[in-house]
């Protein structure tokens, strides 16, 4: 009785594991690789130009990004670009005047990547938890970084464009964005 019990768990526990591994292959997709991305003249002009804010159109900071969204929904918005490393590689465009706004994030592992959109607002409401979020689709992705992997205080330069349907029925509406982009890893 013990040995047919043990034999069931290890076949659901293979089970889930075979699931979960396909999964992962299935939705996240392959970073491709160029080591020549930085030697492109668009980084080192960025280092000449001022990054644009919501507020104004000179920044003071370089400018780290030329990402764009088009959409029929969306006038052109400024993105700002942030990277992170905790313990997943994730590189976040956002736009937004600081009490709300969102963007979309890129989370890396292992040399493979998932683009998902994210938002968030300072009016939260008691039950905002309940709220799973708006359904959205990743209809296509491309994602090029200029190394394999990188660590904290690393320099990072890239090229991503992405394809997103948000929402569905007779309000869904297609999102397209692309853009260079470049910064340090923290």
């Amino acid at each position: 009785m013990i040995k047919k019990t043990g034999k069931i768990a290890l076949i659901i526990i293979l089970g889930f594991l075979v699931f979960i591994t396909g999964k992962f292959f299935l939705e996240w997709k392959s970073v491709e690789v160029d080591h020549s991305l930085s030697q492109k003249p668009l980084f080192k002009a960025f280092n000449k130009q001022k990054q644009a804010t919501i507020w104004s159109q000179e920044g003071e900071d370089a400018k780290t990004n030329d990402f764009k969204i088009t959409s029929d929904s969306t006038s052109f918005e400024y993105y700002s670009c942030y990277i992170n490393r905790n313990p997943a590689l994730n590189i976040t465009f956002s736009v937004g005047d600081g009490f709300s706004g969102g963007g979309y994030q890129i989370d890396i592992l292992q040399n493979r990547y998932k683009v998902s959109p994210y938002s968030y607002t300072d009016n939260i409401k008691p039950l905002d938890f309940l709220n799973t979020g708006e359904y959205y689709k990743v209809l296509d992705s491309k994602l090029i970084l200029n190394q394999e992997s990188y660590q904290k205080g690393d320099r990072i330069f890239g090229y991503t464009e992405l394809k997103i349907q948000e929402g569905y029925g007779p309000g869904k509406y297609i999102v397209e964005g692309k853009g260079y982009f470049k910064g340090k890893v923290n």
